[in-house]
């Protein structure tokens, strides 16, 4: 099967012959690298516009990036949607955007002075014009009543819902968004909705353009031209992981629906019955996670996903999974938290969670990938970790990662190995003429069988066992099992995802992180590099089993260590420091924080490297 070829995938144009180094100034303009923010009210269309951007940004043959950054409630409350188009390969935001399409004044307050010196401020002027107060000098500042105009010309109060498109249709204007990109992405995300609807979008696009030819007079430098065409994939996060789960032969999903997990859950939903998958939207998260614990018992690779509240209720049968030694992954995403806490923004709070979590010792395998391609590719290696170890493997992702999109070249399915460890078959099972379930074994694994097999039953609960499962309280038997399941978290040591390290290697100042601060931190070295200080990177992709040896090493060679990390109280630098021995007051160790929600700029981590 060829499974590259789902809707997501997009046909992206570039042609490296015309790479232009920063793309900036070919008469003073500024070709091919723009951040855009469209900023609105949760309802009123902006978050759709932004997708048509990303969309049309890529068929243009920009490599593209998105922050989608919405409320928790439906409708009402602000709203903005950051997509940065680039004509060469980048790794994260911009430390500022360069256009903001307010359609609102509320976004006006929230986000004028992320503009730089010749930064663009596209205003709905529906209301009258940007109050004198709003204005900043050296913004380009163009208005028009686009929510007016909406109403106007497309169905009253009901269409102002097309302001969106005019916004859009004002932008394209004004930096050269190819047309026929936009009205073939809209007829891709709206069609299903009649022609009407499509027909009302293109009107309400050339209506933007139109009010641009004879109202506005183009001031700002920044410029869009078309590339030719290599393909790519424009993917979020939670689609890389559902992809990577069916690449890996995972054909069982259970879930409950929460942000910032619901996602893989739709897209199983839409294509693992192609593939002979079942998935199963259930009422809460701890019918979810036992229902992955049967289904992975009776042979099948299955998961769920979900985020700190439902991890919570899953803990209890994260611990049936690990004395039963059940092949059990849950996707984690991070959120702000604690409660509801900011159950949309982003945050790295949930470390100290998945690494201690559930009563009582027993092996569980903590990954951490950084980027979309490394969380398909992570999400396979996680079935195969689950099967050979027989333990629960825990996906720690977070909300940046899983809820944002981005351009990644075509993934290679040959890269995707499936090992299901030492699960007997029934020939296999014809040779024994004793199975022991939980037999003790040299490296602490098992032999496993699948219900239906003959000469293959045993009982599984939750109890403390003797090696055919039998429920037992011997203190003999209890210590030799412990120490059975505990040996599995040694042995991992060899399959460990070790940490990579980038940068200059004889560098004395080193970063370390996971998960989503890798673009940031990538960026903020290159930032630091111009400035004449050499920095090296750690990107620790694997929590459990830890690094140990690796990371030491690291911190050894280095004179000052930065954590870069989204919490409040430093939760992957405790780990650090507990896992390699030293002090928690270490001198070498500073902190680089952010908890609002939001992700790191990088400029941020360059300030935080260089003040301290």
């Amino acid at each position: 099967m060829n499974i590259l070829f789902f809707p997501i995938r997009l046909t992206v144009l570039i042609d490296l012959r015309h790479i232009v180094l920063h793309m900036s100034n070919r008469n003073g303009r500024i070709v091919n690298d723009i951040a855009v923010m469209i900023g609105g009210r949760a309802g009123d269309g902006s978050l759709a516009s932004g997708e048509i951007l990303a969309k049309v940004f890529a068929k243009m043959g920009l490599e593209v990036c998105t922050i989608k950054d919405f409320p928790s409630n439906i409708r009402g409350l602000p709203t903005n949607y950051t997509i940065r188009g680039k004509e060469t390969l980048f790794l994260s935001r911009k430390d500022h955007i360069d256009f903001l399409i307010a359609l609102d004044e509320v976004a006006v307050k929230e986000h004028i002075d992320e503009l730089p010196k010749d930064g663009v401020l596209i205003y709905d002027s529906s209301g009258g014009d940007l109050p004198e107060d709003m204005k900043r000098s050296g913004i380009h500042t163009y208005q028009a009543p686009m929510e007016k105009m909406a109403i106007d010309n497309l169905g009253g109060s009901a269409g102002r819902i097309f302001k969106n498109l005019i916004s859009l249709g004002v932008l394209g204007a004004l930096i050269g968004l190819e047309e026929e990109f936009v009205n073939e992405t809209v007829e891709e995300m709206f069609g299903r909705k009649g022609r009407e609807v499509v027909e009302k979008d293109v009107q309400a696009y050339k209506m933007g353009i139109e009010y641009v030819s004879k109202n506005i007079q183009k001031t700002d430098p920044y410029i869009l031209e078309k590339r030719k065409k290599k393909d790519k994939l424009f993917m979020m996060g939670d689609d890389a992981i559902g992809l990577g789960a069916l690449a890996a032969g995972c054909r069982f999903y259970a879930g409950y629906p929460i942000t910032p997990a619901t996602e893989i859950m739709e897209w199983a939903a839409n294509n693992f019955p192609k593939y002979n998958g079942v998935v199963v939207q259930t009422e809460d998260e701890i019918s979810a996670i036992h229902m992955v614990i049967g289904a992975s018992y009776c042979g099948a690779r299955a998961m769920t996903g979900t985020s700190g509240p439902g991890a919570a209720l899953m803990t209890e049968a994260i611990g049936l999974a690990g004395m039963s030694e059940t092949p059990t992954v849950v996707m984690h995403g991070q959120r702000a938290a604690p409660g509801t806490g900011l159950p949309t923004k982003s945050e790295q709070a949930d470390i100290e969670h998945v690494m201690y979590s559930t009563h009582g010792d027993f092996p569980r395998i903590i990954l951490s990938p950084g980027t979309m391609e490394e969380a398909f590719y992570f999400i396979g290696e996680a079935f195969n970790l689950a099967e050979r170890y027989q333990c629960p493997v825990i996906f720690l992702s977070e909300q940046m990662l899983c809820q944002n999109k981005q351009t990644v070249d075509e993934l290679d399915l040959k890269k995707v190995k499936i090992d299901r460890g030492k699960l007997l078959t029934q020939d296999d099972l014809k040779k024994i003429k004793d199975y022991k379930r939980y037999q003790f074994t040299e490296d602490g694994i098992s032999p496993r069988s699948i219900p239906s097999l003959e000469n293959g039953q045993f009982e599984a609960n939750s109890n403390e066992h003797d090696e055919y499962g039998g429920t037992t309280e011997d203190t003999k038997i209890r210590n030799m099992m412990m120490r059975k399941r505990l040996k599995k978290l040694e042995v991992a040591k060899k399959d460990m995802i070790e940490p990579k390290i980038f940068g200059d290697e004889a560098a004395d100042i080193g970063i370390i992180g996971i998960g989503s601060t890798y673009g940031p931190i990538r960026t903020a070295m290159e930032q630091l590099a111009e400035e004449g200080l050499s920095v090296k990177y750690m990107q620790i992709r694997m929590l459990k089993p830890f690094p140990y040896e690796q990371v030491k090493s690291f911190v050894d060679s280095c004179s000052r260590i930065y954590v870069v990390e989204h919490n409040a109280t430093g939760q992957l630098t405790r780990q650090i420091l507990y896992r390699i021995g030293l002090p928690e007051n270490t001198e070498k160790f500073r902190s680089i924080l952010r908890y609002d929600g939001k992700g790191f700029r990088p400029m941020e981590i360059v300030e935080g490297v260089k003040k301290r």
